[in-house]
């Protein structure tokens, strides 16, 4: 009976309409079918913008329309199409003759994201309204933008971005030629398609070599190198917002490091060890976003670059790397809590360039290369840490 039910349930949502949509959802009231219920939902959600002004749409119950402007899958382009979307429920006559007013409440305002609109509209809403509470959360909202440099410590519901896509993304890079010119491009995995493919961000920075952290959604690139006059190490550092598909330029490192690793613990960025191209570092740097400073913290006990990174169950761990010519199967252990660094067992490969990643409370270290054979040669050994 179930498969007879949704294959019923899909039969009827292939041909929804909004001409028939709101019989189709007395229909899923009824019999209580979620799954149809579901759909017809999936169906608004996609198609809002056509949808939002419609007279269908004002014939939604309140509740329901709050429910759709408040889901992370409201396929809008921009958040000011959710404000619309919330003053289109009711029809242009109630918004003339003062049935409804901007200066009281609305419900359906709760639901709009307004830090995820452009500031510039913003102030233009802003400057029209008269002392009412909307006017107070679109200035809280100005205010985020105001305050740049701390946004990744004001999120909140607000903040979020309206998607439930996660992807792998890359940034910079060297492209393979014979003059190794350096990339600003931006590339993202499309888990489904199992695709790469480009977006764009305005004055992306061209780097290579460089640490890689996500903290509350934005992302940091650290230090690396830039090889525009010869290799050199770099300090500066940048934060991407995919909120605005826009770059920040945070405070530079106290030093240069390239060949890095980059890891976050307790909302600390931690950048460690490296090399600036006239030596191998073991200096370890932590930044606080609250107020965009770098400190030196406990450094490692020697040297090391190329080596990777994870952070798990609080404390940050780094393994492998070189240290001078010499490729290492080290594994250390950094506890913020103590700032103290231990050394713990040998990993069974040498590696270096390589990845690591924390999951279901095991780190892995996966890929590099090392000249075990007496020539430098990809590593393919994926090794479990407990």
């Amino acid at each position: 009976i179930p498969e007879v039910i949704k294959f019923c349930c899909d039969f009827l949502t292939s041909w929804v309409d909004e001409e028939n949509i709101l019989d189709v959802y007395r229909l899923a009231d009824h019999y209580d079918l979620r799954h149809l219920s579901d759909q017809l939902d999936s169906y608004i959600l996609k198609n809002f913008a056509a949808f939002s002004k419609t007279q269908v749409y004002r014939q939604l119950p309140l509740q329901k329309v709050y429910s759709l402007l408040s889901s992370n899958r409201l396929e809008v382009n921009y958040e000011f199409e959710v404000y619309d979307g919330a003053l289109f429920y009711h029809s242009t006559e109630q918004l003339e003759t003062d049935q409804v007013s901007l200066m009281e409440p609305l419900k359906l305002l709760e639901t709009v994201r307004f830090p995820l609109m452009e500031p510039q509209i913003l102030q233009r809403l802003h400057d029209k309204l008269s002392p009412c509470p909307l006017k107070d959360t679109v200035a809280d909202a100005l205010m985020y933008h105001k305050n740049e440099c701390l946004q990744p410590m004001l999120q909140s519901s607000q903040t979020q971005l309206r998607s439930e896509f996660q992807c792998v993304v890359g940034f910079g890079g060297m492209h393979s030629t014979p003059s190794i010119v350096l990339s600003d491009q931006a590339k993202y995995l499309n888990p489904l398609s199992g695709e790469w493919r480009h977006f764009t961000a305005a004055l992306a920075p061209r780097m290579s070599n460089q640490g890689i952290a996500v903290l509350n959604n934005f992302v940091y690139l650290i230090g690396g190198d830039n090889n525009v006059s010869g290799f050199r190490a770099e300090s500066r550092c940048w934060r991407y917002d995919p909120r605005h598909n826009k770059w920040f330029q945070i405070q530079s490192l106290q030093q240069e490091h390239a060949d890095l690793s980059v890891c976050v613990v307790d909302n600390y960025i931690y950048a460690v060890a490296g090399r600036d191209y006239h030596e191998d570092l073991r200096e370890v740097e932590r930044y606080d976003p609250k107020s965009n400073t770098w400190e030196y913290v406990t450094p490692l006990k020697k040297e090391v670059y190329a080596h990777a990174g994870a952070a798990l169950d609080g404390k940050m761990y780094i393994t492998c790397g070189r240290r001078g010519e010499d490729y290492l199967k080290e594994l250390q252990c950094y506890d913020p809590q103590t700032d103290r660094w231990d050394v713990l067992a040998d990993g069974p490969v040498r590696r270096a360039w390589h990845g690591m990643a924390a999951l279901l409370g095991k780190l892995y270290v996966i890929g590099g290369s090392n000249n075990d054979s007496g020539y430098r040669r990809d590593v393919h050994q994926v090794t479990a840490c407990h």
